[in-house]
């Protein structure tokens, strides 16, 4: 019995089918059927009723597989606490993912942590929206990540970071009659939630579609945190109309849990959970 025995193991139960599995694992599908055959035949077990398209435990298989979890959590604990033992330098590079809308104030720690001037790390930023920082995470692409998650995940640690208010804004001569003016919305593959009847305006950034709301050519929803000094101002001003309502979600901020973490992540990751 080995560990990637086991791996191949929780991978499909969790993905439900070889195939899914040996694509997760980035292994063909033939040795994961190999290395799950050793495995019985080494017990003389079926971990498997193989009857259905979606691989089912069988009552062994849920008893071994309960056991199994238990070995591998232990395994990754002990390959993460071995890793960070040996971390005795700062690391060369970090890499985060930010949804575009996170308010620069809470995250203001990562850029006094890391670019110092006597910093011997490279800080490498990235913006994505819409979960993608969930699966860079994943991938192991990007030690932290802070937006939106569609779910939880056992490999994911993770915590509420800040609750974002997207309001309906424009200038005054636009609110007075937004139906004439082109709502301004950030272009995603997702783009569905939240758009109002009439013409729209896709861009392909919120520093874009915040250019064309304060220029006059539309109107649209933006963040509350980064617009306060424009509505006291009067610069920019709500639009009042119970068709078009505010939107609301929630940012979290997350890592690997089996991802390694050097002194200067710790340092990150503390720095996250005290704001």
């Amino acid at each position: 019995m080995t560990y990637d025995q086991l791996e191949m193991l929780e991978a499909v139960v969790l993905k439900g089918n070889y195939k899914a599995a040996a694509e997760y694992l980035h292994k063909s599908q033939p040795s994961l059927s190999v290395g799950i055959k050793k495995l019985e035949d080494e017990f003389d077990l079926v971990l498997f009723d193989r009857s259905e398209y979606r691989s089912q435990l069988s009552d062994q298989g849920r008893i071994f597989f309960q056991w199994a979890q238990e070995c591998l959590e232990s395994f990754r604990n002990l390959n993460v606490i071995a890793h960070e033992m040996g971390e005795l330098d700062f690391e060369s590079s970090i890499n985060i993912v930010l949804d575009p809308l996170v308010a620069f104030s809470r995250i203001k720690n990562i850029f006094e942590t890391c670019l110092g001037p006597k910093s011997p790390t490279e800080l490498k930023l990235r913006s994505e929206i819409l979960g993608r920082g969930m699966e860079l995470i994943l991938s192991r692409e990007a030690h932290f990540a802070i937006g939106t998650m569609n779910e939880a995940h056992p490999e994911i640690e993770s915590f509420l970071f800040q609750q974002i208010e997207m309001i309906p804004v424009g200038i005054k001569s636009v609110v007075e009659n937004y139906k004439n003016f082109p709502q301004v919305v950030v272009m995603s593959p997702e783009t569905s939630g939240g758009l109002s009847k009439g013409p729209k305006c896709y861009v392909s950034d919120h520093g874009m579609k915040t250019k064309l709301i304060l220029g006059g050519f539309g109107w649209g929803r933006l963040g509350k945190h980064d617009i306060k000094a424009e509505l006291k101002s009067k610069k920019l001003m709500l639009v009042r109309d119970g068709l078009v309502k505010k939107v609301q979600f929630d940012l979290y901020a997350m890592k690997n849990k089996n991802l390694p973490m050097g002194p200067l992540a710790k340092k990150i990751w503390t720095g996250l959970k005290s704001r």
